[in-house]
């Protein structure tokens, strides 16, 4: 492990070498000083006191560390229906207009039992509750992370969602940034819902302007401006929605895998998916029963299935003190409820100005939240049975900014389960089984690939055993035979923020840099999320993927392993994109897309706001079932210090390559050393790429758009003039303030 001095080396290195040919008003703008990582540099005003962090003395708002002391693995892990996360059901009447699959799904607050400790009470959350639910009857009860969605390749569904969210967010809002105050709005519970990975026509997409509150009003993608009213665009799905509803047409027309739905209203994102509107939605297809039938797959979840989802987030529950500790905080305060950072701490973040410059507001936009507190499925620490033989798992980093690097590791004897080498803070432990990555995203890879599960988190290369962004999902084959009667944890190492970590962040038993004392076998804890309990050996009803079996059912790709990097053909659009860090009217930390060419001037960065005029308009796309597409190439150049997770609505990315730069100054960077393919485990179709500091990667984007539904002609936004998509970093405070940009297709 590095030591901080290493990492303030490395840092003050990546600065100069990003700060090349530019001054340093464009370094701090275009590069992205971080003060919240360990530093120190002329840029940074209030550098970290590494001393007090290093003798236990808490620096400032210790409540981010407030969560009630959690024991680990005392409880199993929900599965999916039953007792679990419920599955929603279709309604027996099919939707009005297009007569598809139609469901009724309500947006609701409701509370959720997390821990059984008994100091720990109830959390109030926000989600989706299906009218209709699988394996059950009556009313279902309303579980974190629930609404599941099973859906089959070429079977089109429709959703009505009904907001009935009401009175004040379980977190404090921040007025000030964009979108969050629309005149005659209850800004509190505005929502929208984006199925992500979803090839949907742009009125379904759920992008950040078609918002919809419970009294009716709705956001100007949907309705318009004064200027240019429309008529409600919902209604074109179904004339008879109410006040506070919205009508989404999702195609499913895509191969088999999982993808989430989850909020994505403007200005209050971040809040919305922390207090738990998410869930999952799978698309199953042909190619995979066959799996099944032979013998490669186990059977599916909805019919009791060797098949886990899991879904990983972090979060931070309010303590017994949280009026001494946060005396500012207007959210739910009693123990076990929600907790988020609501104020803009300048000795977290940089603030920029002088000492006489006011503090931002209260409450304010935050740079990234990090919690100390690991779920898997909507539980803390839990456990999961298994057989010892082959298990499918299908994991989602739900996170708000957190990486992982997920590993496997056999429990010892010890309280915590791990043991750390004293000097490496390495685990000393057995290794798991190995994963065998056999989708991403997109769905299948061309081939399985079997990747270590006992690799630590390297911060020369950034790679690891599974360096999983938020927003990435695996599909995997775990074979727990030869594991008996042992148990397993789901181990992470990845540093936060990533990949230049701060120790604050960081809770483990031992964490020499982190004042926060973890007592062996409770949290707070990051490093372990979950348990595998393996039982006795069991004969296995499958087989193992052959390294050579040709994965069927993806997409064909633009190209297939092992011939990448790709030279792309002749003609193909190419676009310079650039990945930027700047300061707010308040002083604050943002983050910007924006292109290879300054709006101003290069030394005041290259990054461009959200309501800027569109620059990345794709013309000319075809609808399917036409087969042509309109394939693009994007060069994304990273000039932050962070690796961003990059998300494009509507069109799934093959990564190309990524290469190292050594100095922009806008037109194209100064390309150093070989391109890089991308990872085994990525060369599928992806839809959430990380792009990582002093680097350019680029990707192949091939535009189509999905078939109307029979009847109807999918109107053109009255906010955009075309068809209204995004693409933006999927740290949700980065993609919030200000890290998103539209997507225009025509």
């Amino acid at each position: 492990m590095s030591s901080s001095k290493d990492k303030q080396k490395s840092r003050r290195k990546f600065l100069k070498i990003v700060g090349a040919g530019a001054g340093v008003a464009a370094v701090s703008a275009a590069a992205g000083f971080r003060p919240d990582n360990l530093l120190s540099s002329a840029l940074n005003k209030q550098p970290i006191d590494e001393s007090k962090i290093l003798s236990g003395t808490p620096l400032v708002n210790a409540a981010f560390v407030q969560s009630t002391v959690l024991s680990k693995f005392t409880q199993p892990m929900r599965g999916v229906g039953g007792s679990g996360i419920p599955v929603a059901a279709p309604d027996i009447t099919p939707a009005p207009v297009t007569g598809v699959k139609h469901y009724t799904m309500d947006i609701v607050e409701y509370s959720d039992t997390l821990h059984p400790d008994p100091n720990f009470g109830p959390t109030t959350l926000r989600g989706y509750s299906p009218a209709l639910t699988l394996f059950g009857s009556g009313t279902y009860p309303k579980r974190h992370l629930g609404g599941i969605i099973v859906a089959n390749r070429g079977e089109p569904i429709q959703i009505t969602f009904t907001n009935k969210l009401s009175g004040t967010h379980p977190i404090p809002i921040d007025t000030t940034i964009m979108g969050t105050t629309p005149a005659g709005s209850n800004y509190q519970n505005r929502v929208t819902t984006h199925l992500h990975g979803g090839h949907v026509p742009w009125i379904s997409d759920g992008g950040p302007f078609s918002w919809f509150d419970p009294a009716g009003a709705y956001g100007e993608s949907i309705v318009g401006t004064i200027a240019v009213p429309v008529t409600n665009i919902y209604k074109t799905l179904n004339s008879g929605l109410q006040a506070g509803q919205a009508e989404y047409y999702y195609p499913n027309d895509q191969s088999a895998r999982l993808m989430w739905y989850h909020d994505h209203a403007v200005g209050i994102t971040r809040m919305n998916a922390y207090s738990g509107i998410a869930s999952a939605y799978i698309i199953r297809d042909d190619a995979e029963r066959g799996m099944v039938t032979s013998k490669y797959l186990p059977n599916f979840v909805e019919v009791g299935g060797r098949e886990i989802p899991i879904v990983i987030q972090d979060k931070i529950f309010v303590g017994p003190n949280i009026t001494t500790l946060d005396p500012t905080w207007t959210g739910k305060a009693t123990v076990g409820s929600l907790w988020y950072a609501h104020t803009y701490d300048p000795k977290r973040w940089k603030l920029a100005g002088n000492s006489k410059t006011p503090l931002p507001p209260d409450p304010s936009v935050i740079p990234e939240f990090f919690g100390d507190t690991m779920l898997a499925n909507g539980l803390v620490y839990p456990y999961q049975p298994v057989d010892a033989r082959k298990y499918r798992l299908r994991i989602l980093n739900a996170c708000q900014a957190r990486f992982l690097n997920l590993q496997l590791f056999v429990a010892d004897l010890s309280t915590d389960g791990i043991t750390l080498n004293p000097k490496t803070l390495l685990p000393t432990n057995a290794p798991g089984p190995s994963f065998n990555v056999i989708g991403t995203e997109g769905g299948f890879l061309p081939y399985s690939v079997v990747v270590p599960s006992n690799v630590a988190f390297n911060p020369a290369t950034l790679t690891g055993s599974l360096i999983t962004a938020p927003a990435e999902r695996w599909d995997l084959i775990i074979d727990f035979k030869g594991f008996e009667n042992k148990k397993l944890i789901l181990y992470n190492d990845a540093p936060a923020p990533f990949p230049v970590g701060d120790p604050r962040y960081d809770f483990f038993p031992g964490a020499k840099n982190n004042p926060t004392i973890t007592n062996p076998g409770f949290g707070p804890n990051t490093r372990q999320i979950m348990r595998f309990d393996v039982g006795v050996s069991t004969t296995d009803d499958i087989v193992a993927i052959p390294s050579t079996y040709a994965l069927p059912g993806n997409d064909p790709l633009a190209v297939t392993p092992p011939n990448i990097p790709l030279t792309w053909p002749a003609g193909v659009t190419e676009r310079w994109l650039t990945l930027n860090e700047a300061f707010d009217m308040n002083g604050r930390l943002l983050q910007l897309l924006g292109t290879n060419t300054a709006p101003f001037k290069p030394s005041a960065g290259f990054g461009r706001a959200y309501t800027d005029a569109a620059t990345e308009t794709v013309a000319t796309v075809p609808k399917l079932p036409t087969t042509g597409t309109k394939d693009e190439v994007w060069h994304i150049i990273n000039l932050t210090a962070d690796t961003h997770p990059m998300h494009f609505h509507l069109v799934n990315a093959q990564i190309i390559s990524r290469q190292a730069f050594s100095s922009f100054n806008g037109g194209l960077p100064n390309l150093t050393g070989a391109p890089l393919p991308p990872l085994p485990q990525e060369a599928g179709w992806k839809e959430t790429v990380r792009a990582n500091p002093g680097e350019v990667i680029t990707v192949y984007l091939p535009f189509n758009l999905p078939a109307d539904p029979v009847g109807i002609t999918i109107p053109t936004s009255p906010r955009t003039g075309g068809y209204e998509y995004v693409w933006h970093c999927h740290i949700l405070e980065h993609e919030e303030h200000d890290m998103m940009r539209p997507l225009i297709v025509n």
